[in-house]
């Protein structure tokens, strides 16, 4: 394409936007493509080891007040964690709605809130989570996709009190991950969903890693964030035939004026067995 791209990635929970999507970012901003992030919920209670693991072993918690402080503050470390980890993947806009991660619903609010941002940064592509993750009623992961596309809806046409133009979106891709990984739940037997694009990120693997590094609150860092890479991005590596990938659900079926053929797919077609193996078994450096 001649133009660059506007990519905005939405995600349910802090870690979510790089996690999930981290490699593909820094693959679009380093090909001069704008890229921006907006999480919605600030992930102080389930997913903060001073709120979610010591809290989780005491006799009881602080008063409502105290918690309520202590949250916030948790909050903005949790927030300033994702900056840091944006900033190594060359991401530099971040929206923050705040909103708590007890109970993510679908509100009229949260929607508007989300329409007016997206009629504001007029991205060609959003990144977002599968809407029916999980039982796709409870999950905040589905309920942050869903929000997603009722604000895509609502951006597309005009809204008394917001003086931007309508947008509409190019194409949206669902997170792979927590959608079409490994069934492991009765909600997943209505699956069937595969992930049919995917980007090889194994030249990014280590920006990435680092990302997961950063977000020491949650418990990413060191461990988990390897073993995270290994078996996820590993996973969808040894399904796309690379060391490793991040898989997505491409919401839209996509037309084409020629049969679309990938390089990627050149590349592999023209390597003996031995090569693709090789190629393959690259594993990034831990220490």
């Amino acid at each position: 394409m001649s133009d660059n791209l506007r990519l905005l990635s939405i995600g349910a929970h802090p870690a979510d936007i790089f996690d999930q999507s981290g490699g593909t970012m820094a693959h679009h901003v380093a090909r001069g493509d704008w890229v921006g992030c907006v999480v919605l919920t600030h992930g102080a209670r389930v997913h903060d080891k001073v709120i979610s693991d010591e809290m989780f072993h005491r006799a009881e918690v602080p008063q409502a007040d105290q918690l309520t402080a202590l949250m916030a503050e948790r909050a903005d470390v949790k927030a300033d964690e994702v900056r840091r980890a944006c900033a190594l993947l060359g991401v530099e806009e971040i929206h923050f709605f705040g909103a708590d991660d007890a109970v993510l619903r679908v509100t009229e609010e949260a929607v508007r809130r989300l329409a007016r941002l997206v009629r504001e940064l007029r991205p060609d592509v959003v990144l977002t989570h599968f809407p029916k993750e999980g039982d796709g009623l409870t999950n905040a992961h589905a309920i942050c996709g869903q929000i997603v596309l009722h604000a895509l809806a609502l951006a597309y046409g005009v809204d008394p009190g917001d003086s931007r133009p309508p947008h509409r979106v190019a194409q949206v891709f669902y997170f792979g991950t927590g959608a079409a990984s490994v069934p492991r739940s009765v909600w997943d037997s209505e699956g069937g969903y595969y992930n049919d694009v995917f980007i090889d990120i194994t030249d990014v693997v280590d920006k990435k890693l680092a990302a997961l590094d950063c977000l020491e609150s949650q418990g990413y860092g060191g461990a988990y964030a390897r073993k995270r890479i290994e078996t996820s991005d590993g996973a969808f590596g040894t399904a796309a035939g690379c060391a490793y990938a991040e898989g997505f659900i491409k919401a839209n079926a996509e037309t084409h004026y020629y049969l679309p053929l990938t390089e990627h797919a050149i590349k592999k077609a023209r390597m003996s067995d031995h090569e693709h193996i090789v190629e393959q078994s690259f594993k990034v450096q831990t220490d």
